[in-house]
């Protein structure tokens, strides 16, 4: 890895020369990552290769592999080291970092989202709540070099579209000024992922225990410690309850309804303790479930393309956006075509072993189902789908389609599948 150590030594003598200054950091880790053009002359690969290889490595930075599947530490100096982060699922984590410098596609490909968030409330050091925009939204490529600041002057999400994917990363090891290291929840809602405190860890340790047993008093335990708890607390406890429920796969092959109905028994709660703040929780794991919904769509697929639209649908809200990375990817078609080409192939998925009707979970969805969404994406009013309708279908069909107009019309709108295209 003599590459990694001739970029390292680079590195250290030109930001040495700056005294060390984090804001010059990043700039200097970009140049020298495109100067020395790394990916060029070798592959992951030969990075996993190497690491089985070696007798000795270097100091590992991030033993437990909390970052990275698994991140492997090439280079260290006494301010910064370089790394490669293997990526074997995509994330749709949106986070800041509490250090700067800069990395580089290695292998694969990435969406990459950079974000804004203006604080409205900062509940405590731990928590805020606020408004987040997207600023940008891109593919990322093998070679491409991304600046890392640290701090919320760069709140970004990566999605790996490939598996695995790996990344060459040079960073300082830790910018104290610039903790916690936030994670942030559409719509509007931030907290530290890494904050631990005692005493909540080891009773939620208990209230999993109870779950995982169905103990008949879970559901009294947990009410009544969310009437005590705080905003952040709440959200660890909803957070993991949520989990354990999601996944419990008899109650989602049967398609029951009890673990939706515990937990607006527990928002009830949360609504009394903490008022207007609890709604700013419900509609970030309301948003949650969206995603969630469309991830679990996705582990169905096994095309390429279709992957690719469902980790659009992911990542990126907007119509407009949503076309432009598809005509990035597939700059020779028009992107409602292929919109209108994934939604009728994955209607037409059945998947086996689940209660789905189909891998959009849309039941019974037709080509009459397919004609609103393309009305609705060329944003036709309802007189124009009307017009539209009457020219496109025979006469003697077209009085009971508009008799169910508005129920199937509607059936689209709140698809889960379909609301990052359909809302801006």
């Amino acid at each position: 890895m003599q590459l990694f150590n001739e970029i390292g030594e680079k590195i250290e003598k030109i930001w040495r020369d700056k005294n060390y200054d984090e804001e010059v950091f990043p700039k200097i880790a970009k140049e020298e990552l495109s100067k020395a053009g790394l990916p060029e002359k070798v592959t992951a690969w030969e990075v996993m290769d190497w690491t089985l290889g070696q007798t000795h490595l270097p100091e590992q930075k991030d033993l437990p592999g909390r970052f990275g599947d698994p991140p492997i530490t090439l280079y260290n100096a006494p301010r910064f080291h370089i790394d490669v982060y293997f990526w074997l699922e995509g994330t749709t984590s949106i986070h800041q970092h509490a250090f700067c410098g800069a990395f580089q596609v290695l292998h694969g490909s990435s969406i990459h989202s950079w974000y804004e968030f203006e604080t409205k409330n900062k509940l405590n050091t731990f928590t805020k709540i606020g408004d987040m925009s997207l600023k940008v939204c891109e593919l990322l490529q093998v070679g491409d070099i991304q600046e890392i600041w640290a701090g919320d002057r760069y709140i970004h999400g990566l999605f790996h579209l490939d598996q695995p994917s790996a990344t060459i990363v040079v960073r300082t090891h830790r910018s104290p000024l610039h903790l916690p290291q936030y994670n942030y929840h559409k719509p509007n809602f931030g907290v530290d992922p890494f904050f631990e405190e005692s005493n909540t860890i080891k009773k939620m340790q208990c209230i999993t225990a109870l779950i995982r047993s169905k103990h008949p008093d879970t559901d009294k335990h947990i009410k009544e410690m969310l009437e005590k708890s705080d905003v952040q607390t709440t959200f660890h406890i909803i957070s993991t309850v949520r989990g354990y429920l999601h996944n419990n796969r008899i109650d989602q092959m049967f398609n029951l309804d009890a673990p939706k109905n515990r937990l607006e028994e527990f928002f009830a709660v949360i609504k009394a303790r903490h008022g207007e703040v609890a709604e700013v929780l419900l509609e970030t794991f309301e948003y949650q479930d969206r995603i969630n919904e469309i991830i679990n769509r996705r582990s169905y697929i096994t095309d390429s393309e279709q992957r690719f639209f469902m980790a659009l649908l992911m990542n990126v809200e907007g119509k407009e956006r949503i076309f432009s990375l598809i005509k990035e990817k597939f700059p020779e078609d028009e992107p409602m075509d292929k919109v209108l080409d994934w939604v009728y192939d994955l209607s037409q998925t059945r998947v086996l072993g689940l209660n789905v009707p189909n891998a959009l979970g849309i039941a019974d969805f037709d080509d009459f189902d397919l004609f609103l969404l393309e009305c609705f994406l060329k944003d036709m009013s309802d007189e124009q789908i009307e017009e539209s309708l009457r020219s496109e279908y025979p006469p003697e069909n077209v009085d009971q389609l508009l008799k169910n107009l508005e129920d199937r019309k509607e059936k689209i709108r709140t698809a889960s599948i379909f609301h990052p295209l359909l809302n801006n």
